[in-house]
């Protein structure tokens, strides 16, 4: 990968390959994760995709795109630890082989261009028609949460473990403080943004160098830039000497068990790599710990899966059990934690771990939108080593490394969604 500074707090990394027939962009806003400001975030690219002075609509926008030989466009807004993403996102056909030989790159910028710097605007802020209607749109999407029951107990296990901190402010915000935007606030938390936020461009294809640093920096060449806000997370550490435990009652059929864990390990750290494997053969490959023991041999859950938060340092082992089985699940989860700090891992264990990891890893280089997202995770986790660097180090990992990874976590909170339905199967 490429990395070029176009500007203070902004960057350009390029990841050539001419695997794909089409070329991947992305633009990425980011900014600190915080209470005040979460709605806002979430809100704005659904306001920005309504319409901008060139392409008054939607339909206009779609029109635009098809165009462009079929482009795809989208926004997204996800979180990492405490770090916020706006992100807009490309994926169009190569130029090499359109037959009249147009330079289709510079037409998706310049689209882009047009819909995150020329909104339309009505009496100093966004237009009210489009911000009422996605307001409504997005309270829908936050309170849909409810209708994902493991999304959801996942989400009350982080906020328990991380009360008063930002890491439990969803990315969405909240519905209380999307009700309170409007289209002159929403315009001003827009260009304060663009003046402070961190920005991170990828562009992953088949590409000259030089032509798409040109265009990138045509790209964001009318932005006022005032000090960029500080991006980082603050590590989990553990404020209780017990284990806290929640229990919240409902009418579904399968329960759902989240333990929330200290990881002890974030993407910034050297042997973060090592964690990365404990993780796989704990529960995540179809060989781990979790899902040869607590699912197939003892019968225990559904579904049983570990899932790292790797810039917070938090590690979550999610299940779906029925409701009397709740206490042996927590037991055998937690007795295979045991295993692994105790060393109790064989040669194959180990050997299946690794392969599934690295094949993981490998099927990136797949799909260019999942290659950019996994550097722009590792960029903002701290981390600025290539995959093939992070391949590498787990083929060195040892079975003492991930044990030590193991004796490193600890368990803080254990939240069950308890079922009040019978029959529970199936069900995510």
């Amino acid at each position: 990968m490429i990395r070029v500074q176009l500007s203070d707090g902004i960057y350009l990394n390029i990841i050539e390959t001419d695997k794909f027939k089409t070329d991947y962009f992305d633009f990425n806003m980011i900014l600190p994760l915080r209470e005040e400001t979460a709605s806002y975030a979430a809100l704005l690219p659904l306001v920005l995709k309504r319409g901008c002075s060139k392409f008054p609509n939607m339909a206009e926008i779609s029109k635009r795109f098809d165009y462009l030989y079929a482009t795809g466009f989208s926004s997204r807004v996800i979180k990492r630890g405490e770090v916020q993403i706006i992100g807009f996102t490309a994926d169009f056909l190569r130029g090499s082989l359109i037959p009249s030989g147009e330079n289709l790159a510079d037409e998706v910028f310049e689209t882009i261009h047009e819909i995150i710097f020329n909104p339309i605007t009505e009496n100093g802020g966004f237009k009210e028609e489009f911000v009422e209607s996605e307001k409504k749109n997005l309270i829908d999407t936050i309170n849909s949460l409810i209708n994902n029951k493991n999304a959801y107990a996942m989400k009350k296990c982080h906020e328990a473990m991380c009360s008063g901190e930002n890491f439990a402010v969803g990315e969405n915000g909240s519905v209380e403080n999307v009700a309170k935007i409007n289209g002159k606030n929403l315009y001003e938390f827009y260009k304060k943004l663009l003046s402070e936020c961190r920005i991170e461009l990828f562009y992953t294809g088949k590409c000259r160098t030089d032509e798409i640093v040109a265009r990138a920096k045509q790209l964001i060449g009318g932005i006022c830039r005032g000090k960029p806000a500080d991006i980082f997370t603050e590590r989990f550490v553990r404020k209780r000497s017990g284990i806290s435990e929640i229990t919240e009652e409902m009418e579904v059929a399968q329960g759902k068990l989240i333990l929330g864990f200290k990881s002890g390990h974030c993407l910034s750290d050297s042997d973060y790599s090592a964690y990365s494997l404990f993780n796989e053969l704990y529960g995540v490959s179809p060989t781990s710990k979790l899902f040869e023991n607590v699912r197939e041999k003892l019968s225990l859950c559904y579904y049983c899966r570990s899932i790292p938060e790797a810039h917070k340092g938090i590690l979550t082992v999610a299940s779906g059990i029925e409701t009397e089985n709740r206490d042996r699940a927590v037991s055998e989860i937690l007795a295979q934690l045991e295993n692994i700090k105790n060393g109790i891992i064989s040669d194959e264990e180990l050997d299946s771990a690794k392969k599934a990891l690295i094949n993981s890893y490998r099927e990136l280089y797949d799909d260019g939108a999942s290659l950019s997202l996994w550097y722009l995770s590792r960029l903002i986790g701290g981390s600025e080593k290539t995959l093939e660097e992070v391949i590498k180090e787990i083929e060195g990992v040892t079975k003492e490394e991930i044990s030590k990874c193991a004796s490193d976590t600890e368990l803080d909170t254990i939240f069950f969604l308890k079922g009040t339905l019978k029959d529970g199967g199936g069900e995510e």
